[in-house]
């Protein structure tokens, strides 16, 4: 890699990180850990608005000619591999997940329980849902449940009831935004 300030992403993940931390302070392991490494990616990907990637411009050439052209996909997730040790630990497939049903049960002593691994099923329900209401609602809503109603345990499911719970309180009851926040979550295999 390059030096990590060249991607604006990047700079945008890390500082979201402060902003977790002095918000819902997302306990950084398992399922709480990926919602805090989900949230930096998605709030990384709103203020690098040029694509759904994370990290495509800290890229090494070596990294590029290998086919690792960015860190994560928030559109497509699966177009990475994981690390092999992870491998035993998921459906086989060794691809950052999309959905529940590929989701990596990693102990603590791997990725913090999961935390990069499993963040690719929150990044992409987010980006299911911004392709229906836009990057700014999006972000409104993910903002407003870090804000008041996430909790540093908070786990997958709990994420998906406070953020529908967030777009009703910005857009109201059956709003567009309300119901794409629920569809993007149905579509990555976490239901109420």
């Amino acid at each position: 890699m390059v030096p990590l300030s060249a991607g604006l992403d990047v700079a945008a993940h890390e500082m979201t990180h402060g902003v977790i931390t002095n918000t819902a302070n997302l306990v950084y392991r398992n399922q709480p850990g990926a919602l805090n490494e989900a949230y930096a990616d998605i709030f990384g990907a709103i203020i690098d608005d040029e694509n759904w990637e994370i990290g495509e411009d800290i890229m090494g050439p070596g990294a590029i000619a290998d086919g690792r052209t960015a860190l994560r996909s928030l559109s497509d997730p699966s177009k990475f591999p994981v690390n092999e040790a992870y491998i035993p630990y998921g459906n086989g497939d060794g691809l950052y997940p999309s959905h529940m049903d590929e989701y990596y049960d990693l102990p603590l002593h791997l990725d913090n329980g999961g935390v990069h691994i499993n963040s690719s099923i929150i990044n992409h329900a987010a980006y299911l849902t911004a392709q229906e209401i836009g990057r700014d609602a999006l972000g409104q809503i993910y903002y407003r449940a870090l804000v008041h109603y996430l909790t540093p345990y908070s786990d997958f499911q709990e994420a998906r009831q406070v953020l529908i719970q967030s777009a009703i309180d910005l857009y109201g009851e059956g709003s567009e935004e309300a119901l794409a926040t629920a569809s993007g979550f149905d579509q990555v295999g976490i239901y109420e």
